[in-house]
């Protein structure tokens, strides 16, 4: 049996027990990522972590608040990943299509998550944080400003004026999670995960799209109607 890894040192400027709450949420994470929220027990955790199961517990309750603990701090990288990637850019549409794009890009980057969703379709876990502390409105604030770039996007002609843009956060919210629903059509050689979610996307944004202006006919001034 390998040996358990040893705790690393204290960092100048943090407590120990800053870097104890640190060292318990890396190997909680390569636990959860290994055997799923079912299969993790806290003493195992404890033992990999080199302290007592008992400390484990006065930082954390339980084992579904240490496992929202784990995903807190994903969220917080992700979101400082999105603010460099996504929201500079200067087109609303863009900002959309770029939207689905690094969703699926983070998805593949760390398996945690499909990981869950593989254990539990029912996403009970995720649901339960999604709907704890700051989260909803952490959520609200999403949708609306998705719904923004939408009315964005209508005022400079990039988006359909048709769209209901009080549903559109919610339908990119669902094509988020194909990136866990694409094992059966992409079994064999059918077609690759990439070129599949890379169409989806591409497909979703020509719905937003407002259609292109129709050019002028062959012979024809444009704005002129046809001589008898």
């Amino acid at each position: 049996m390998a040996a358990s890894p040893k705790p690393p040192a204290v960092p100048a400027g943090r407590s120990s027990a800053e870097v104890r709450r640190q060292r318990i949420l890396q190997v909680a994470k390569s636990h959860f990522e290994r055997f799923g929220f079912r299969r993790t027990r806290i003493e195992d955790i404890a033992r990999d972590a080199g302290i007592a199961k008992g400390a484990v517990y006065l930082e954390f309750e339980s084992k579904e608040i240490l496992l929202h603990a784990v995903i807190e701090v994903l969220f917080e990288q992700i979101g400082r990943r999105y603010a460099t990637e996504v929201m500079p850019l200067e087109s609303p549409r863009e900002r959309l299509r770029a939207t689905l794009r690094f969703a699926y890009s983070e998805l593949a980057r760390d398996a945690l998550f499909e990981r869950l969703v593989r254990e539990d379709p029912e996403l009970a876990v995720l649901r339960s944080l999604a709907e704890s502390g700051d989260n909803p409105r952490k959520a609200d604030a999403q949708v609306e400003m998705l719904r923004g770039w939408v009315r964005e996007g209508i005022e400079r002609g990039e988006l359909r004026a048709d769209l209901d843009v009080e549903v559109v956060p919610f339908v990119l919210g669902v094509l988020r999670f194909l990136h866990y629903h694409t094992g059966l059509i992409t079994t064999g050689d059918r077609i690759s995960r990439e070129r599949l979610l890379d169409a989806v996307i591409d497909i979703f944004i020509a719905g937003l799209s407002s259609p292109a202006p129709t050019p002028p006919s062959p012979g024809r001034s444009p704005g002129r109607g046809s001589r008898r």
